[in-house]
């Protein structure tokens, strides 16, 4: 990049050299009231010429005299509609050009009277000051363009998009500096000389066209192969023949039309793109700049010289500064190429193009108006109530319903994010936090976090999102936003932070309620034990060898299992188990009934909430009591088979027992069925071979 700016500096070092060469008078003159004045004259010259006179003509040392006509001091040949025309202007130019070279001229001025006067005048090399602004502004915006298109493309050399836009970066200096060159002289250029400058500024406008139509060709989706690019230089470049050599009819058909066709090309192209990234929203974000950043540099361009030439609305800048419209376009192809924050400039893309629609709009109407016979003034004020009353209300709903993404109230999802927050198992509560995101953010891909990250912000170039995590929840990231059709913005990403803040303030306040119901659940379960237990216990004592002593004994059971199940610490699955066990096997010894109990050696390190604990224990407990009470079994097997996230438990008895389809719930059965239930696991019950199955199935997690 160095070296690329280093000869940028020495090619507008060599720009300026070559308009210095030229021959100077001195005289700054102007197209003003349709005729040549003088606008500005250097000191050495005050005494002969005043400034705002009119300039007649030029005469030469040998007596040669020329008029100076308004068109001797036009910019821009293309200018001319004929090759006639343009030829007779370079024969002024080279005839004046000739004149200049003697050592001394006459300029001929005209008094307001009428009077004409002369001026002698020495030409000399031209100073460095005299050359203007709009010279360095055309060779300083088109080397920019130029740098722009370079560092992208070194960044993405093996990239066909980012080759293509290094040409038109290419091509920009060489329609720029030519017109720098020819557009700032005094008065003459050598006509030959000026013709060539034209004819190299006009290559670099093919050149440009060329690469902007393989741009939309190559990207964001590849269109054609490479080789078949080399079509649009041979047809071009073709057409760039007749032009140079005046084959054409005239500068519509030899410039103007090819042009014309190039940007039509490249709309075609975009359009064709925009269907083929249909549900690729980065794609879609980088074509929406490209075409932005075309129809703004463009439309620019067009609206100043339909506004100052067809409409008359303002007075027609010099054509130097509309160049400053077509950086415009290599900013935001550079923009789009590296997708630099894409997610961020889309609602802008949007903006952008409703401007431009807008100006457009206007000025079509207008021009439409003057067409049909009515005023300027007229005409603008019809065309500005039409904009006001049709494209302004079109321009809003088209923001409302497509652009602007309508985020709901904090107040109303208050609700949501309370009944989430509430959540007893955390299994649901993540569903349902995960079911919150999709409704808001509308992605196409929700994936929990690999990292529980407490900061949320845009990933993959606005592709992904991800949202911190909250409490004992943890991060997810959102990909494709909108189903699928926009960009995560960071207007996203605040919005992620601040319901994940106001979800963690709702959890901390059902902390504070849990907090407060556990030690109300201590409470209870300390009266119960020191009042409830102590009296069971008497019982139990003034029972002792009576048939009602074991029936106490159950009832004291059932109490120790709701005191430990208001217990807040959890109790590991292994610990529950041998507990169960040890309570089974007791109660199969008393009714002489042999147990058989299997478990796997490496029980999973799961630890289960003494809610759930104290169920299931009621749960085991109210089995094994309904197959001792109902079957008279003589040997009854538990298997328990448990993993991280669920637990079978089968109880097998061979019992006298009736069919279980002709079984009736009773109370007992009721309660199984309702603490499964509770716990989101099933009970199935079957028999085969002369036993009775129940099958416990319940989640851990």
């Amino acid at each position: 990049m160095l070296v690329l700016a280093l000869g940028s500096v020495v090619m507008s070092a060599c720009a300026a050299w070559f308009a210095l060469k030229q021959p100077w008078m001195g005289v700054q003159m102007a197209v003003v009231d349709d005729k040549v004045r003088v606008v500005q004259v250097v000191e050495a010259l005050a005494q002969q010429i005043s400034e705002g006179v009119e300039v007649k003509r030029l005469v030469s040392a040998t007596g040669v005299s020329q008029d100076i006509l308004t068109s001797d001091l036009i910019e821009e040949p293309d200018f001319f509609n004929t090759y006639p025309e343009m030829a007779d202007f370079f024969a002024r130019q080279t005839t004046f050009d000739t004149m200049l070279s003697d050592k001394q001229v006459t300029l001929v001025w005209a008094e307001a009277s009428g009077a004409e006067k002369q001026a002698t005048v020495t030409p000399t090399k031209r100073p460095l000051s005299s050359l203007p602004m709009v010279f360095w502004f055309q060779v300083i915006v088109g080397f920019i363009g130029f740098l722009i298109a370079s560092w992208i493309f070194l960044l993405r050399k093996e990239d066909w998009a980012a080759r293509m836009f290094w040409l038109s970066g290419l091509s920009f200096p060489m329609f720029t500096m030519p017109a720098a060159i020819y557009s700032t002289r005094e008065l003459a250029l050598q006509g030959e000389i000026f013709r060539w400058l034209a004819s190299f500024n006009h290559f670099g406008a093919f050149m440009f066209g060329c690469a902007l139509i393989a741009i939309f060709m190559t990207y964001p989706r590849r269109l054609v192969r490479p080789i078949h690019l080399v079509w649009l230089p041979a047809i071009f470049g073709l057409w760039l023949t007749g032009d140079v050599f005046r084959w054409a009819p005239d500068q519509d058909w030899g410039s103007r039309m090819p042009v014309s066709i190039e940007m039509l090309l490249a709309i075609v192209f975009a359009v064709v793109q925009w269907r083929k990234t249909r549900g690729q929203p980065l794609e879609r974000a980088a074509l929406r700049w490209f075409t932005l950043s075309t129809l703004v540099g463009s439309g620019l361009f067009i609206f100043i010289t339909v506004g100052s030439q067809v409409l008359g609305l303002f007075d027609m800048p010099k054509q130097g500064y509309a160049f400053g419209y077509f950086l415009l376009i290599y900013i935001g192809i550079a923009l789009g190429l590296r997708h630099y924050q894409l997610f961020d400039m889309d609602e802008w893309a949007y903006r952008g193009f409703m401007w431009v629609g807008g100006a457009l709009s206007v000025t079509a109407l207008d021009a439409l108006l003057i067409y049909f016979g009515l005023t300027e003034a007229a005409s603008l004020g019809v065309s500005l109530l039409i904009a006001g009353w049709l494209y302004f209300p079109l321009r809003q709903w088209l923001w409302q319903h497509i652009v602007k993404k309508h985020y709901p109230k904090f107040e109303s999802l208050l609700p949501d994010l309370s009944a989430i927050a509430f959540t007893a198992s955390h299994s649901e509560q993540k569903f349902r936090w995960e079911s919150f995101l999709m409704r808001v953010f509308e992605p196409l891909e929700i994936k929990q976090g690999e990292v529980d990250t407490k900061e949320a912000g845009v990933r993959e170039e606005g592709l992904a999102l991800q949202v911190p995590a909250c409490a004992t929840l943890p991060s997810y990231t959102l990909r494709y936003a909108g189903r699928g059709i926009r960009l995560f913005s960071t207007r996203d990403a605040d919005f992620a932070v601040a319901l994940s803040e106001l979800l963690h303030q709702v959890m901390g306040g059902r902390s504070s309620y849990e907090q407060g119901v556990a030690q109300e659940r201590l409470r209870i379960g300390r009266d119960l034990h020191d009042n409830i237990g102590a009296r069971l216990l008497k019982l139990i004592h003034h029972l002792r060898g009576t048939p009602d002593a074991e029936l106490a004994r159950d009832a004291m059971k059932d109490l120790r299992t709701s005191i430990a199940a208001m217990d807040s610490q959890p109790v590991p699955l292994r610990d529950a188990l041998a507990d169960w066990r040890a309570e089974a096997n007791s109660r199969c010894e008393v009714a002489k009934c042999q147990l058989s109990w299997t478990q796997a050696q490496d029980v999973p390190e799961v630890d289960l909430p003494p809610r759930m604990k104290g169920m299931l224990e009621s749960v085991m407990r109210e089995v094994i009591t309904n197959a001792l009470k109902h079957a008279s079994p003589k040997s009854i097997q538990v298997a328990v088979e448990a993993s991280e996230t669920k637990m079978k438990v089968v109880v097998e008895n061979d019992g006298d027992i009736a069919d279980p389809l002709t079984w009736q719930d009773g109370y007992g059965l009721r309660n199984i069925r309702g603490r499964m239930k509770e716990m989101g696991g099933n009970l199935n019950i079957s028999s085969s071979n002369d036993k009775v199955q129940l099958t416990l199935t319940v989640p851990l997690q």
